[in-house]
Parts: structure tokens; C-alpha cells; sequence
């Protein structure tokens, strides 16, 4: 029997709140017991100066930027050489 995307829809939305509500239970009996929350950390926080400061170049070093090959229009590219 082939169920309708609705059906499907409704699955996994009440799926995701029986979870959330799982999940909330837990951390709330962790938290009423007396005990902290899990914290989950990606590494140590390290403090110090991160900025640098740099001296702005004199001269800019190129002027102007021009191509050094010059390709030719195929025809029929906006050229009269066909």
C-alpha cells in the first residue's frame, strides 16, 4: 500500500517531536538532578593578539594591466573579415 506524501509529512514531523521531546526530558532530568548541561567544545580558546598591522606599498606596483596576447574574433563574431 503506497502512502500519500501528506501521510509521509506527518511521520516525520511527529518523528522529529517525539525526539525533541526525548531529547528535552533528558537534558532536563541531567539538569534537575543537581548536574550541568553537556557542553560540547571543538578545542581550546586561545588569547592573544591576532591583528597585524602592515605598512601601505609607496608606489603602485603596476600601473596599468594589459594583456600580453591578443586573440582574434572567430567569424561571425562581430568582425567584417568573413
Amino acid at each position: 500500500m503506497q502512502q500519500s506524501t501528506t501521510r509521509r509529512a506527518i511521520l516525520v514531523a511527529g518523528a522529529a517531536l517525539v525526539a525533541a521531546g526525548a531529547f528535552a526530558t533528558a537534558l532536563g532530568e541531567e539538569t534537575a538532578s543537581g548536574g550541568t548541561a553537556p557542553i560540547v567544545s571543538s578545542g581550546k580558546m586561545t588569547l592573544g593578539d591576532t591583528a597585524t598591522t602592515t605598512t601601505a606599498p609607496t608606489a603602485v606596483p603596476i600601473a596599468i594591466a594589459s594583456p600580453t596576447l591578443k586573440a582574434t574574433a572567430p567569424c561571425g563574431f562581430n568582425n567584417k573579415s568573413c
